[in-house]
């Protein structure tokens, strides 16, 4: 399906906000629908837009998308997509101007909107396939997973955690736990990053964030998650730019303790913790800073 999303920008005609239901910062209004939470549980922001032509509104965020989804007031169904009223007025516009009005800043920098310098206003036309909802495993599904190995199913679980790419999506990925705030994490990624081995697309970085080291390390871990740009917040917090990972106070971390609990099932205790698989399909782990990225390459092809 194809609609028009409204990425943060000032409106194209003047806006009777009088007949708005406000949106507090961090309100997520009434109960979420079941298929909107589990979006939620999997790292997306969400924010209430409020209760307007009888159905209530969220807008969910991850990765600098945004996803529209609209709920009638018995919860018994729901839809997603930009909401007009009779007279052809686009309320969905209204409800994010007024969630900025309240919010500013934090909004946008998740929902990446960077302000012209113009003032020009935008607006960006873009296929909305939603994000796939969680899989819910059958007991078939979960009997070959019983009989796997430990080294598989770390792996299995490091794929299904919510983690964010550095490099070409199709080349060969490590998976690394890693906090914000840990140097030696910081140490790891900046040497992949002068390597050279993300852009000959020998390497694909996939790192799982954490909040382990301190509480702004999981609001950092959670605006990581949510970026529309994550590589580049990520090299400019790691290039001394105190504000380049955003501590938004009304962030959702049910992703990062999701990630979180990951560690704590399988006794994980230190980051950065690495999980990949060699051309051979052998499960490797690495603790730590690899002392040698080559050997790492040449076992990854």
């Amino acid at each position: 399906m194809r609609v028009i999303i409204m990425k943060w920008a000032t409106p194209l005609f003047i806006l009777a906000m009088s007949s708005l239901s406000s949106a507090h910062a961090g309100d997520t209004g009434p109960a979420v629908p079941a298929p909107i939470q589990a979006l939620v549980n999997d790292g997306a922001q969400i924010r209430y837009l409020g209760a307007d032509l009888g159905v209530n509104g969220w807008v969910t965020i991850k990765g600098g998308q945004e996803q529209y989804f609209y709920a009638t007031p018995d919860g018994q169904a729901i839809f997603s997509g930009i909401l007009f009223n009779a007279k052809g007025d686009a309320i969905t516009l209204q409800q994010i101007n007024t969630l900025r009005g309240n919010e500013g800043e934090a909004i946008d920098r998740i929902a990446g909107y960077v302000p012209t310098t113009d003032k020009k206003e935008t607006t960006v036309a873009v296929d909305t396939a939603v994000n796939p909802l969680p899989d819910f495993k059958d007991p078939a599904t979960l009997l070959k997973t019983a009989v796997k190995g430990k080294g598989e199913q770390l792996y299995e679980g490091a794929v299904s955690a919510n983690w964010v790419s550095l490099g070409n999506k199709d080349a060969p990925a490590i998976y690394t736990f890693i906090d914000p705030e840990c140097p030696h994490c910081h140490d790891l990624i900046q040497d992949i990053r002068k390597s050279g081995f993300l852009e000959n697309n020998s390497l694909q970085l996939r790192l799982i964030p954490v909040g382990v080291l301190s509480e702004a390390s999981i609001k950092e871990a959670a605006y990581l998650l949510a970026s529309p740009a994550p590589q580049e917040d990520l090299y400019r917090h790691l290039d001394g730019d105190s504000k380049a990972l955003m501590v938004d106070p009304n962030a959702n971390t049910q992703g990062i303790e999701r990630n979180m609990k990951l560690m704590q099932d399988w006794n994980l205790e230190v980051t950065p913790f690495s999980v990949y698989k060699d051309k051979n399909g052998k499960v490797k782990i690495l603790q730590g800073r690899p002392d040698n990225l080559k050997k790492i390459i040449t076992e990854l092809r």
